[in-house]
């Protein structure tokens, strides 16, 4: 079972997106983590309570290490980790299947379809070597597959804590303040923890569609940018590039048509830990 569902949020005591959209029994198992000073604005009765550090709040890292916070406390459990603002939706089974299951590619998920989801993730983590599991966006294309494996995924993970907790101490999860969410991936893949990525099911980015306002005020204090252009920053290339330091293998980054661009290669940096000597290496041992 999926024992805690984590939701950092900051500065949306009145705005809980991804809380409200949950089913009460759902509901039941979450951990708002939250800055101190801001505790006595959440009241939402059914959801415990985690409180950051004092020293976190202001931080330039404030959120890499609030994340690995959350994965200490979490501990040897299957757990959840979802970012504040999102909506589940469902892809039509007919691109894998062949068969349809509802009238139209994609909606939003019922509240009896994410009870379901969350069984299938739970299920999905018991599997030998996925340690995270993800969601797909709805502007990806369609799959031919209910899941592809070794992916990138970020804004909603689901966690075997069993798995993450033996290599966390020696991660490097804090050493950016932006991009951080890849460099962990990067960090579970290079210890053979393996990632799913779910195909049916996506997330939806409720505050940047529909509250972009109260988006930009929380961006702009914790980034000083807008987030249309978080990603062309040069501090977001800067921890890219600290990430290539450790991954040469994983990332690639370059221009093209004046924009700065990357292309991530997850299994690549999977593949590195589960490959044995080469031919060279072997005779010399």
């Amino acid at each position: 079972m999926i024992e805690r569902i984590y939701i950092p949020t900051v500065r949306r005591a009145d705005n809980q997106i991804t809380f409200n959209n949950l089913p009460t029994e759902l509901q039941s198992r979450v951990v708002m983590v939250v800055e101190p000073g801001e505790r006595h604005l959440y009241r939402y009765d059914l959801a415990e309570y985690l409180e950051i550090p004092e020293s976190f709040v202001g931080d330039y890292y404030q959120l890499s290490r609030t994340r690995k916070f959350i994965h200490e406390h979490a501990g040897p459990i299957k757990y959840a980790v979802i970012d504040d603002d999102l909506t589940i939706r469902r892809r039509n089974s007919k691109y894998w299947t062949g068969e349809s299951n509802m009238e139209t590619s994609r909606r939003d998920a019922t509240q009896t379809e994410i009870l379901e989801a969350f069984a299938t993730f739970n299920i999905w983590l018991d599997e030998c070597d996925i340690g995270i599991v993800g969601l797909s966006t709805p502007d990806a294309p369609p799959a031919t597959a209910e899941y592809v494996d070794t992916k990138g995924v970020f804004g909603m993970l689901f966690i075997d804590g069993r798995m993450l907790s033996e290599h966390l101490p020696e991660m490097d999860l804090t050493s950016i303040r932006v991009a951080e969410d890849v460099l962990f991936i990067y960090e579970c893949l290079s210890r053979g923890i393996n990632t799913r990525q779910s195909t049916e099911w996506m997330y939806d980015n409720g505050s940047l569609k529909k509250d972009m306002q109260s988006t930009r005020v929380v961006w702009t204090d914790m980034h000083d940018v807008q987030p249309k252009d978080h990603f062309q920053t040069d501090e977001h290339y800067m921890a890219l590039e600290h990430i290539r330091t450790k991954f040469p293998e994983g990332i690639k980054i370059y221009e093209k048509e004046g924009r700065r661009k990357n292309t991530k290669y997850w299994k690549k940096v999977y593949q590195s830990i589960n490959q044995g000597p080469s031919l060279e290496e072997f005779f010399d041992d």
